[in-house]
């Protein structure tokens, strides 16, 4: 299933929040991304309707193994590029040849 790029983020930021805190509600999210609370709201419905998310009683939420399948993929990627934007080679490096 092709997922927009929307949802992948905030599957990420539902990955991180659980990791930070240990639980996710919508204004967790909603602070972290600096979104409206009825953005957040609408954009949940969406995952719960397309099995990424559960919500519980209280208003936790819980990545599905679908969700958190895309969400480590998605946090693997960004990791992976912020690690490689950090890497600085010298100019001089850039042009030696390795025999």
């Amino acid at each position: 299933m092709k997922i927009q790029e929307s949802a992948e983020n905030y599957l990420e930021t539902i990955l991180v929040l659980n990791q930070r805190n240990g639980m996710v509600r919508s204004i967790d999210i909603a602070q972290e991304l600096e979104f409206s609370k009825p953005s957040v709201s609408v954009a949940m419905k969406n995952l719960r309707e397309n099995d990424c998310i559960q919500v519980d009683g209280d208003g936790l939420i819980f990545l599905t193994e679908k969700g958190r399948a895309i969400a480590e993929r998605v946090y693997e990627r960004h990791t992976l590029f912020t690690n490689l934007s950090l890497i600085h080679i010298s100019e001089p490096t850039r042009h030696l040849r390795i025999s």
